[in-house]
């Protein structure tokens, strides 16, 4: 038995060290839809999404997706504030130290189940460093840095916060594996 402990950890010593998770705790790249839709978010907010059919109106702009994609089984999903009124508007959580508002896109795994692909962020163009910081302490010193783009790469996995001199500042993740098996299952243009 002492053998095979020690035979166990050596493999595990040899092993690469796990890819960081690309994550905010409360959402990351891969998890199911149901798992986003109903974690645990504060009163007051909620998941809709583009294939809901009691999506609200006011946010039909944020929740589009090309037809296309919908077609191949994607949705895309915002994480809503709804008021005393009963009117949904885009929530804010804070990230980094700044209010930045959460959308994601699902797309279905090789068995049919939506997982999130890719998680979109979006806050005030002065929320820029803190957002650096916050990816920066979660994944580790950035691969690739310029003035308005700083970025994170795993295999599979990447993760960007970028500004273009606006009043945004903008943080995505995104799942390369699931990116490209969305991206195998879209209608190839008719050749003309």
């Amino acid at each position: 038995m002492k053998a095979v402990s020690v035979f166990l950890l050596a493999v595990l010593a040899c092993l690469p060290a796990a890819a960081k998770d690309f994550d905010l705790g409360y959402a990351r790249t891969g998890m199911m839809l149901g798992q986003f839709r109903f974690a645990a978010w504060p009163a007051g907010l909620s998941v809709r999404c583009s294939d809901d059919p009691d999506r609200p109106k006011e946010v039909d702009r944020l929740l589009a997706i090309p037809r296309q994609m919908a077609d191949m089984g994607a949705v895309r999903c915002a994480l809503l504030r709804v008021d005393e009124a009963g009117k949904f508007s885009p929530a804010t959580r804070n990230i980094g130290g700044a209010p930045v508002e959460v959308a994601a896109m699902f797309g279905p795994d090789p068995q049919g189940v939506k997982r999130l692909v890719q998680l979109f962020l979006q806050g005030p163009r002065s929320g820029y460093d803190g957002l650096v910081a916050h990816f920066t302490a979660r994944l580790g010193k950035p691969v690739e840095t310029t003035e308005r783009l700083v970025r994170w790469a795993e295999p599979g996995m990447e993760a960007v916060v970028l500004h273009e001199d606006g009043d945004a500042a903008l943080a995505m993740f995104v799942d390369w594996r699931l990116q490209e098996l969305m991206n195998a299952r879209m209608p190839v243009q008719a050749k003309r």
